[in-house]
């Protein structure tokens, strides 16, 4: 039995150096979406872009939305085609893909009609970076009556938010949508997304010594 303590404070020290996640902080946002082709279908090869505003900041982010916006702009993500997982829904999975955040006190975020125009995504890309971040992963969900959900996560490359805000995070972008028949919709784009941006902040945890671990179980 006591060869096998050495092992046991191994995995000890393992667990206890593992930084815990928890702490959650999200931007709400919404806007619109084109996909080259057209959406529905999404044809394998098509491009997924999306604009959008912050209507809300949790305070972490250090953010007035009375005095300044939070623009989003989301850009190519390569459709793998959609597959049928049952009861008429289609599932689509993205490969590669960007989202950028920016901090603009100009306020001047405009969709205009038929993207890419002058001013979707210019006026979404204007301000000073926020945040920038490569997707991992996207999913989208499409119902039969041409609404559904989408979820993915992203590795932050840069930005203002790592540095000040979250340099050892997980982020997360989800939320749901409608097509151009179920919502007032811009001419020229395929969806109204409304959905939230999530950061899930690392906890520190304390070191310990062997011997008080040892204590715990005497």
């Amino acid at each position: 039995m006591r060869k096998s303590l050495p092992f046991l404070a191994m995995v000890l020290v393992v667990v206890f150096a593992m930084p815990a996640f928890g702490q959650l902080s999200s931007i709400d946002y919404f806007g619109y979406a084109w996909e080259t082709g057209g959406f529905p279908p999404s044809n394998a090869g098509d491009v997924l872009v999306f604009t959008g505003v912050a209507d809300f900041a949790d305070p972490i982010f250090g953010v007035d939305l009375a005095t300044e916006e939070l623009t989003f702009y989301m850009y190519d993500l390569v459709s793998a085609g959609e597959v049928d997982i049952g009861g008429g829904v289609l599932m689509i999975n993205y490969t590669g893909g960007w989202l950028e955040i920016y901090r603009d006190a100009a306020m001047n975020a405009d969709w205009g009609i038929a993207p890419p125009n002058p001013t979707s995504p210019s006026t979404f890309i204007d301000g000073t970076l926020y945040f920038q971040g490569s997707f991992n992963s996207l999913t989208v969900f499409l119902n039969p009556g041409g609404d559904g959900a989408y979820e993915g996560s992203l590795d932050g490359i840069g930005g203002e938010m790592i540095d000040s805000v979250c340099a050892d995070c997980v982020f997360t972008w989800g939320g749901n949508f409608v097509g151009a028949s179920g919502a007032q919709i811009p001419d020229g784009y395929d969806l109204q997304i409304d959905g939230v941006f999530q950061i899930e902040q690392a906890v520190p945890t304390e070191g310990t010594t062997w011997g008080s671990v040892k204590a715990l179980f005497n």
